[in-house]
């Protein structure tokens, strides 16, 4: 084998490894969130060029066929994110519930860079409830402080008595 041989079989068990997860994901989880189909349609583009310089340029026919398999998948995984746009984040996701809340109040639109994915969205929701309980715990451990307390403690540092008025 060639080096471009050998670097070539490696890219093209890279790109296996790469898209399979996501394909599992997507079909797992009922959802295409955070994927791109013009991320998918150039995958499949390039699987098909570097494919017919293998086959008809190199003559490497082991490396062709792996080249049309990565664009199968590549395929595989564009039809998971056409069919499952817009799905649920999590497979446990209530339907109903997201159905009323969806019927009840339309989502303003967002900028760009304020798109949620459906990853993104679940992690901030998690990290908001963690910090409200914390906020809560804090909260309800503070002690009352008296307005003549405060006052000793920062007068002290002068050493002046402080006549505070009760």
């Amino acid at each position: 084998m060639t080096l471009i041989s050998i670097a070539s079989s490696i890219a093209i068990v890279l790109g296996f490894a790469g898209t399979l997860p996501h394909i599992r994901t997507m079909v797992l989880s009922r959802s295409s969130n955070g994927q791109s189909p013009t991320g998918w349609l150039i995958g499949i583009l390039v699987n098909v060029m570097t494919g017919y310089v293998n086959l008809a340029g190199l003559g490497a026919v082991m490396l062709g066929v792996g080249n049309v398999i990565a664009g199968s998948f590549a395929a595989v995984a564009l039809c998971c994110v056409i069919r499952y746009r817009g799905g649920s984040a999590t497979p446990a996701a209530d339907v109903a519930g997201a159905e009323a809340a969806a019927a009840a109040a339309p989502r303003p639109l967002a900028t760009v860079h304020e798109l949620p994915t459906g990853e993104f969205t679940a992690i901030k929701a998690l990290i908001d409830e963690e910090h409200a309980r914390r906020e809560s715990f804090r909260v309800a451990r503070l002690e009352p402080v008296v307005d003549a307390d405060v006052a000793e403690r920062a007068f002290a540092d002068l050493g002046e008595p402080v006549a505070v008025a009760a």
